[in-house]
């Protein structure tokens, strides 16, 4: 379950002191990764004999960085009350100015009165008949100054009081009254919330499973565990019995909030557009030395690839740095989406305990397999450079772009990949790229391409056994060689079977069935015939009788005999593509009764690779020699 994992981050992280004070986890930084403007509003402090009093001394612009940000202490609070303290986003200074006279001072007086220092009050009374005092002129100089600034810093920026005593400056976090208010306001909601109050006594925590004293109904500091309706609380729906169905103790609700906040801080990351939290968790209990180990590694992946790495992706190389490690932890990837006004995260998928030998296994040693085949070598180019085709997700992404979640969790935790949804999926790419490029001038990647990535993908999930195969083997004829020369001396050579022998014999996880070197053999043969009327016609009228690659067996079944009654009005076409004849006879004519078995889209799938992939049987070579026989 991550939320011990998260538990164990965060009593590690109390443990190493990286906060001395409980106050600063619930201190936020309002504009966080950049540097901003906080204007103060200056007030002198002055002790006399009976009372503290304090003058309006100006105001102040101080740049805020993520280690200063924590001494003004900002909190977030409701559109109607203002922020938790003073400190507040920059914007209607006027109004804000009115809240924090009107609201804010009078709540955290009456806050003091029941629970702070006498010194504190009196501070604070003393601001509170200041600023009444001197309300306008402290409003006027806020604006002035607040008008000087551009409109991107006013943008992001904040404002805030200081005061300054003996000369030095005192922000509102060297007040303990200011400390409590931010306490407070991050804990309370633990057992109170909606209005109603959740609290279990003598029970058992359901992080550390010890029995406590108080447990927690709202203790979870991810807003994805949320119970705002009625109807998603269990025990006949009453908000006030949370805490049976997540109680957390006080102890763990602390470490759980320091965890939460490291794990966002440290842990988020990024795979092919989804965000992700990466929480480790030992293998071993209580593995102090393991845990730190493990956090140290995932912080510290980040990585610059240099030009002669550009083709890879990040995402990948982070995977394969955690599959270099031992199986001392795992990892839980809790990929979400958030909610960029409320924050609030809806998981999108979770995978627990995945161990780092996984990583290695999907990362490295299966593309390491792969990805060495040399259909892949040169296959595309990129500003007229050549790059080989590697294994990435990002080819599971753009075949699985509406369902990637699905096609990440089924190869993670190794589940069977239907190989009917494999072709369709790759059959809406490839016709949606067709029919693109027939009313665009825009890029489009060539079909070729993509039934290369899809072969590359088939291979990768069969080495991984989540598709199975059935290799063939292919009829041999004992005298090829010696009849393919002849054929080739006398009539001049337009296929070479060796090389289509070779190519189904190297690509096993590929053609793994007669039916499929059949249907492969067939759209080798209608290239052919397209190869011939663009020649001669400039242009591939037959083209049409393709249906934008819909096609189902009747269809494929026609396009081959009208493939083969335009060829044969080519002089010598029979004896120069006699080998093809006998593959597709052997293959696909006597497996045809078989065509119905399979789906559409397999069969579309088969005959388009074969038309993408007839080059490679040197068809491209003798095109020049065909003659037309004029009936």
């Amino acid at each position: 379950m991550q939320d011990k994992a998260i538990a164990a981050i965060g009593r590690l992280a109390l443990q190493k002191g990286s906060q001395s004070e409980p106050y600063l986890l619930y201190v936020q930084n309002m504009f966080p990764s950049v540097n901003y403007d906080m204007i103060l509003s200056k007030f002198s402090l002055f002790k006399g004999e009976d009372q503290l009093s304090c003058e309006f001394a100006g105001v102040d612009v101080e740049k805020v960085s993520e280690t200063t940000y924590s001494k003004y202490l900002y909190r977030g609070g409701s559109p109607r009350g203002g922020d938790v303290t003073f400190t507040t986003k920059s914007g209607d200074l006027a109004k804000k100015l009115n809240t924090l006279l009107t609201v804010q001072l009078k709540n955290v007086i009456t806050l003091c009165r029941s629970t702070g220092s006498a010194s504190d009050l009196a501070l604070l009374l003393a601001l509170q008949q200041r600023l009444t005092e001197d309300y306008t002129q402290v409003l006027s100089e806020l604006q002035d100054v607040y008008g000087q600034l551009d409109k991107k810093r006013q943008q992001s920026s904040g404002f805030s009081i200081c005061f300054e005593y003996e000369g030095k400056r005192l922000y509102l976090a060297d007040f303990s009254i200011f400390q409590h208010q931010v306490l407070l306001s991050g804990t309370s909601g633990k057992s109170e919330k909606y209005g109603v109050t959740s609290q279990g006594k003598d029970q058992f925590c359901s992080v550390c499973l010890q029995k406590k004293p108080l447990l927690h109904g709202f203790a979870s500091p991810f807003k994805y565990a949320t119970v705002d309706k009625p109807g998603m609380v269990s025990g006949f729906f009453d908000q006030r019995g949370n805490w049976k169905n997540y109680p957390i103790c006080s102890d763990c609700s602390l470490e759980f909030e320091y965890g939460q906040k490291y794990v966002s801080q440290k842990l988020r990351k990024y795979f092919y557009g989804s965000s992700y939290f990466a929480i480790p968790k030992t293998v071993l209990g209580n593995d102090k030395k393991g845990l730190d180990q493990a956090l140290n590694l995932l912080t510290g992946l980040e990585f610059q690839l240099d030009e002669a790495e550009k083709e890879r992706r990040v995402e990948d190389r982070i995977m394969q740095e955690i599959g270099k490690e031992t199986n001392y932890f795992t990892l839980n990837l809790l990929f979400f989406d958030e909610n960029p006004t409320t924050k609030a995260i809806k998981i999108k998928l979770l995978l627990e305990e995945i161990l780092p030998s996984r990583f290695r296994k999907l990362f490295s040693d299966t593309p390491a397999k792969v990805n060495p085949n040399s259909l892949y070598k040169a296959a595309y180019r990129i500003k007229k450079e050549p790059y080989d085709l590697k294994f990435s997700f990002g080819l599971f992404k753009q075949f699985y772009e509406d369902d990637f979640y699905s096609i990440v969790n089924d190869v993670f935790v190794g589940r069977p990949i239907n190989k009917q949804t494999l072709y369709s999926r790759f059959m809406a790419q490839i016709r949606a790229n067709y029919n693109k490029a027939q009313i665009s001038d825009s890029y489009v990647e060539p079909a070729g391409l993509t039934i290369l990535k899809a072969h590359l993908l088939l291979n990768y999930l069969a080495d991984l056994s989540l598709i199975t195969v059935n290799p063939i083997t292919m009829i041999q004829n004992e005298n090829l060689i010696d009849e393919e020369a002849k054929v080739e001396q006398k009539y001049g050579r337009a296929f070479d079977e060796v090389l289509f022998q070779q190519f189904v014999a190297n690509n096993t996880n590929f053609l793994d069935d007669n039916y499929k070197v059949g249907i492969f053999a067939v759209g080798v043969l209608v290239r052919l015939l397209l190869n011939i009327q663009q020649r001669d016609l400039g242009g591939t009228p037959f083209e049409k009788k393709l249906k934008g690659y819909k096609l189902d067996p009747a269809t494929l079944k026609t396009v081959y005999l009208e493939t083969v009654a335009k060829l044969a009005q080519y002089r010598d076409y029979g004896r120069r593509y006699e080998s093809l004849s006998r593959i597709i006879s052997e293959y696909f004519i006597l497996n045809s009764h078989q065509l119905h078995t399979i789906s559409n889209n397999e069969l579309s799938f088969y005959f388009v690779a074969g038309l993408e992939m007839a080059y490679r049987f040197r068809i491209e070579n003798s095109q020049t020699n065909e003659t037309k026989v004029n009936n």
